[in-house]
């Protein structure tokens, strides 16, 4: 195992998670507040929130499936089961977070607000994140 006690990939996870789960929500709430009340501090601010996100996000999935694929784990599961559709859901977060981050950023450059397809798709991702919750929740906490 790459990491050992006390850290080990069932901790570096959780640990991960909580970046991806705030900074996406935050970038979001914060963008659609920028570009309705035309407070271009909110954008910015916005937009470093979701590169962070993005950056977070890929390491959180990769810290997801080490601890899945640890004999130590106490999940495991195969087609269909919470594990492998929390598995293949995070990965597609992990590809996501950063089309978003590019997305956007392309917007930042040009110091131009977000537009409505994207503020609407980054709902989508919200609620995909938010579904990816509670699937790890569910494992997790029963």
């Amino acid at each position: 195992m790459l990491l050992s006690s006390p850290l080990s990939w069932s901790h570096v996870h959780p640990i991960l998670v909580h970046f991806t789960t705030a900074l996406l929500p935050a970038s979001l709430v914060s963008d659609a507040l920028g570009k309705f009340t035309d407070r271009r501090s909110l954008t910015f601010a916005a937009w470093w929130m979701l590169l962070y996100g993005a950056i977070a996000t890929p390491l959180t999935a990769f810290a997801g499936w080490m601890w899945a694929t640890d004999i130590t784990s106490p999940t495991g599961g195969g087609p269909g089961s919470i594990l492998t559709i929390h598995e293949w859901l995070g990965l597609t977060l992990a590809l996501a977070f950063p089309v978003l981050a590019i997305w956007r950023g392309r917007r930042f450059a040009l110091s131009q607000k977000p537009g409505i397809p994207y503020l609407l798709f980054a709902g989508v991702v919200l609620v995909a994140l938010m579904y990816q919750g509670f699937l790890g929740g569910k494992m997790t906490l029963g």
